[in-house]
C-alpha cells in the first residue's frame, strides 16, 4: 500500500500528485489557474506492481516499490483567452519505495518526474521542462493500531484530490491538496467500532525549504521564507486533524472523512487559514459484474492559503466499471467569497472513459469543461 488517506506518510501511487498549493508550478494545477486540459488521451502503465516484494514469511530488512508511468497529450483547444490554446505532449513517472528495516521500523522515499514549470502562452509544448524531485522521504515506527512518521510527507486534509474518478476529476480538488511538508504525523486506528474502522489523524507541519524543495534537470526553483504562503513560516506551527471510516457493518462499500486544518501566513501574507472538509464515499457491486462508485466531499477555507478571501469546494464524481472498460463523471464547483464584497463561482466538469488490460496498461480518453475568473476553456 503506497497511499494513506488519513496521513500520508507513504508516497502518492500517482505521478500526478501535485506540489504543496503555495506554489502554483504543476501543469494540471495552475495552467489556467485549474481550469481542464481535454480531448486528451493517458496511457498508464503500471510497470511494475512490485519492484521488490517480501517473501511469504517475511525476513527483514526488505524493499518493496511501486513504479508507475503515463504519458498523455492534453489539447486545450477553444478558450475564451487565445492564450490558453495549446497542446501540451507530456510524460511523467513516480516512484514510491519502502524499506522495511524490522516489522515496527520503514523509510518511505518517493520521487516524482513531470513537468514542473507551466507552458508558455499559447505555445504547444512536447515532453518539456521535466524536473525529477524529492515529495517522499520519512522513517515510520508503527506498533498495534499506531502509525507515527516523521520527515516529509504530505498530512492528511481530504480525500476528494486523490479518489475522484476521471482523467480531470481531481484537478480543481487539489487546490487544497496538502503535500511536500516538513514535520511529524501520527494515525491510530480503532477496529470493529459501531462506525466501522475508525482512524483518527494529526500533523504538525512546515512547508519544506530544504534542497528537496527544488528539481534537477528542470528547476522548478527552491521555495525560501520570502516566497511566502500558506504553511511557509519556519516553525511548526501548522497542523491538521482527521477522522476516517470504512468497513462499516450496516452500509458495506461505504466511507466517509472529516477534517480540519490552519495554516499560519508567511511573509507577506493576510491571515492564517482555517480549513473545513467532510466527504463521503461509496462503491456498490452490481449485477454482471459492474462495480459503481460514487464520492462527494465539500471543502470550505475560512482566508483561503492565507489570504483575504473564503473560497468553498464541492466535488462530487461517478465511476463505472464492467471489465476491462471504466467511465467516469465528474465536477467541482469553486465559489470564491471576495474580503471586499462580491464572489466568483468557477467549476470544472469532465467525461472520461477507457480500458485497462490485464498487464495493468490503461488507455483512457477525456473530455472537460472549465470556467475559471470568466474565462472558459475547451
Amino acid at each position: 500500500m503506497f497511499f494513506n488517506n488519513v496521513t500520508r506518510f507513504l508516497p502518492a501511487n500517482r505521478p500526478l500528485g501535485g506540489y504543496a498549493k503555495y506554489r502554483k508550478t504543476t501543469m494540471k494545477a495552475s495552467l489556467l489557474a485549474g481550469t481542464l486540459m481535454a480531448c486528451a488521451f493517458t496511457a498508464q502503465a503500471h510497470a511494475a506492481d512490485e519492484i521488490a516484494a517480501a517473501p511469504e514469511e517475511e525476513s527483514y530488512p526488505y524493499i518493496e516499490g511501486e513504479l508507475e508511468l503515463e504519458l498523455g497529450n492534453d489539447w486545450f483547444f477553444r478558450s475564451t483567452d487565445p492564450d490558453n490554446e495549446l497542446n501540451d505532449l507530456f510524460l511523467s513517472s513516480a516512484l514510491g519505495l519502502a524499506v522495511h528495516f524490522n516489522p515496527y521500523l520503514t523509510l518511505n522515499a518517493g520521487l516524482t518526474l513531470e513537468s514542473v514549470l507551466d507552458p508558455r502562452p499559447a505555445t504547444n509544448r512536447y515532453f518539456g521542462d521535466l524536473g525529477l524531485y524529492v515529495d517522499t522521504l520519512n522513517l515510520e515506527a508503527a506498533v498495534g493500531g499506531l502509525t507515527v512518521a516523521a520527515g516529509k510527507f504530505g498530512p492528511g486534509f481530504g480525500t476528494a484530490w486523490d479518489i475522484t474518478p476521471g482523467i480531470y476529476g481531481t484537478d480543481l480538488a487539489e487546490d487544497y491538496e496538502l503535500s511536500e511538508m516538513l514535520g511529524v504525523g501520527l494515525a491510530y486506528t480503532f477496529e470493529g467500532t459501531a462506525f466501522g474502522n475508525v482512524t483518527l489523524g494529526a500533523n504538525l507541519f512546515v512547508a519544506d525549504t530544504t534542497a528537496l524543495s527544488d528539481s534537477i534537470f528542470t528547476r522548478r526553483g527552491r521555495l525560501t521564507r520570502a516566497d511566502g504562503g500558506a504553511a511557509n513560516t519556519g516553525n511548526l506551527d501548522n497542523f491538521s486533524f482527521t477522522i476516517d471510516g470504512e468497513e462499516i457493518a450496516a452500509l458495506p462499500g461505504f466511507s466517509w472523512h472529516l477534517g480540519y486544518r490552519h495554516l499560519e501566513p508567511g511573509i507577506g501574507d493576510t491571515d492564517a487559514e482555517n480549513g473545513f472538509v467532510a466527504g463521503v464515499a461509496q462503491t456498490f457491486s452490481l449485477e454482471n459484474e459492474i462495480e459503481l462508485t460514487v464520492n462527494g466531499e465539500l471543502a470550505y477555507l475560512s482566508n483561503a492559503f492565507a489570504g483575504p478571501d473564503d473560497v468553498l469546494y464541492a466535488t462530487a464524481g461517478l465511476g463505472l466499471v464492467h471489465g476491462p472498460w471504466h467511465g467516469e463523471l465528474a465536477g467541482t464547483l469553486r465559489k470564491t467569497d471576495f474580503a471586499g464584497g462580491g464572489s466568483q463561482d468557477d467549476y470544472l466538469i469532465q467525461a472520461s472513459a477507457g480500458y485497462e488490460w490485464e498487464n495493468g496498461i490503461d488507455f483512457s480518453l477525456g473530455y472537460g469543461y472549465g470556467r475559471d475568473g470568466g474565462v472558459a476553456t475547451h
